[in-house]
């Protein structure tokens, strides 16, 4: 998963909300659209941050996180960009939050990996 100390740097250590974005790809137009893709900037939209995008397999063919300051910021980035791009047939935008992974919460690694007492 997404090092969120990855985007805490980009961000001057502000913590922002993350979203997981689905993308289906004509079949036609997969090269294409994924030169666009790659070649998107860092912030393709105000207040969205693009971190990375990489090819999945399965239902989806391509899988983007990025981090916005705010949810309509997101959904701008998903409405005029990539509903908009070139050979993009159907997007699915997950927003998600962090199970508190950090290395700054106080535990350690060995003590996350136990499941959660009922």
């Amino acid at each position: 998963m997404l090092d969120n100390h990855i985007s805490n740097k980009k961000n001057g250590g502000k913590k922002l909300p993350e979203y997981l974005v689905l993308l289906k790809l004509n079949p036609t137009k997969i090269m294409e659209t994924l030169g666009a893709i790659r070649n998107m900037e860092e912030k393709p939209v105000s207040g969205v941050d693009l971190l990375y995008s990489m090819n999945i397999f399965g239902a989806w063919d391509v899988g983007m996180w990025i981090n916005a300051e705010e949810s309509s910021q997101a959904v701008e980035f998903v409405q005029k960009k990539m509903k908009n791009l070139n050979g993009v047939s159907e997007v699915y935008t997950l927003p998600t939050f962090p199970h508190g992974n950090s290395i700054k919460n106080g535990k350690n690694c060995e003590e996350q990996k136990r499941p959660l007492e009922t």
